[in-house]
């Protein structure tokens, strides 16, 4: 069968009409296949994808229209158009026919030229449809890539967001903590030589406090012990960090790691997650507990950040933003995870970030 052959299914009962379309269709570039009643029509269509279906109103066992119906339903041909043949002047099966899907209409005795002209005509009627269509896709698949846009824009307002809360809290710890200290070490050094042996110690003091800041900082920022040996070493460090700082103790439960690695996407997300949650809860939390949980399986990595405290209502936008959360959960779908939240107020919070693992050697 050449590129350039129109396949035509004729599914009619009497020999004598498919006999004689048969002969009206013989042509170089038509392919014609008969069918002799409907249910071997509609399989023989699903088989041979015909370009156009003709097809007898009147059948036994199952007539036209429902062979009609029963096409339109079918994924694989419900596109195919089909003319329906009828008897000639007949309104009523030429209206039945349109509410069953068909796209026109052929009377008996048949006219070789009307024939000629209805398959040309649908054609083209076909060919318009099948562009409609395409347009339609496109014009969907513009929307689709312009909401996609909006929400990028959104995202990169996030970031911006965070990125200026991230400054503004380390310009505040610069200036609050590490400035403090850096003001008191100038004045002690101020007090000259007439006290040079306690000069030494207090300057000593807190020089030691100003590296201890300014580690606890760099570590805050980015541990490097999430690039060297991996999420278990990181959050052991995280967790002391907190606890020291805070006060709030942290009841772990890790599924022991070892030495396996993740992807790098996959351990930086589940560590800036554990460490947000854990944030909010010594701001809002009033605990003096929280509980984290890692659960690690052959194909998935789940991340569960627990509390008993004052809880909030999921619908405040408000505490929504203050909290982060929308920057958790779009952090953890870039990497691929799913994320929740439960909470209400009184009743305490959970974070979940479930993470399809991608193991590295």
């Amino acid at each position: 069968m050449s590129a350039h052959d129109y396949t035509i299914l004729v599914i009619d009962d009497e020999l004598s009409t498919r006999i004689a379309l048969t002969a009206l269709l013989e042509r170089p570039n038509y392919r014609v296949e008969m069918a002799e009643d409907g249910i071997t029509g509609i399989e023989l269509a699903r088989q041979i994808k015909p370009d156009v279906i003709l097809l007898d109103v009147m059948m036994p066992h199952m007539n036209g229209y429902d062979v009609c119906k029963r096409i339109r339903l079918d994924d694989e041909i419900k596109e195919v158009p089909i003319i329906m043949i009828t008897a000639l002047d007949d309104s009523d099966a030429k209206l039945n026919g349109l509410m069953a899907g068909a796209d026109d209409f052929l009377s008996k005795p048949f006219n070789s030229l009307e024939l000629k002209i209805r398959l040309h005509t649908l054609r083209y009627v076909d060919r318009y449809r099948h562009l409609v269509e395409e347009r339609e896709k496109l014009n969907n698949a513009l929307a689709e890539l312009s909401e996609k846009n909006k929400q990028l824009r959104a995202l990169s307002r996030q970031v911006f967001e965070a990125q200026e809360n991230e400054r503004r809290r380390v310009a505040v710890e610069l200036h609050d903590e590490i400035g403090q200290l850096l003001t008191g070490l100038k004045l002690i050094l101020e007090r000259g030589q007439d006290d040079a042996a306690n000069v030494i110690t207090e300057a000593r003091t807190v020089t030691n406090e100003l590296m201890q800041h300014v580690r606890e900082m760099s570590l805050n920022l980015r541990p490097t012990a999430l690039d060297d040996f991996g999420l278990s070493a990181a959050l052991d460090g995280l967790f002391r960090r907190f606890t020291n700082q805070t006060k709030i103790v942290i009841q772990s439960n890790i599924t022991p790691l070892d030495e396996q690695r993740f992807d790098r996407e996959i351990e930086t997300t589940a560590f800036r997650v554990i460490q947000e949650a854990l944030t909010n809860i010594a701001r809002h939390a009033d605990v003096s507990e929280a509980n984290v949980t890692l659960t690690v399986s052959p194909t998935r990595l789940r991340v569960s950040i627990a509390d008993s405290g004052k809880g909030f209502d999921k619908g405040s936008k408000d505490m929504t933003s203050s909290t982060g959360i929308s920057g958790m959960a779009e952090r953890v779908n870039l990497a691929g995870g799913r994320f929740s939240l439960q909470s209400k107020p009184g009743a305490g919070t959970l974070v979940l970030a479930d993470f399809e693992l991608k193991t590295t050697e």
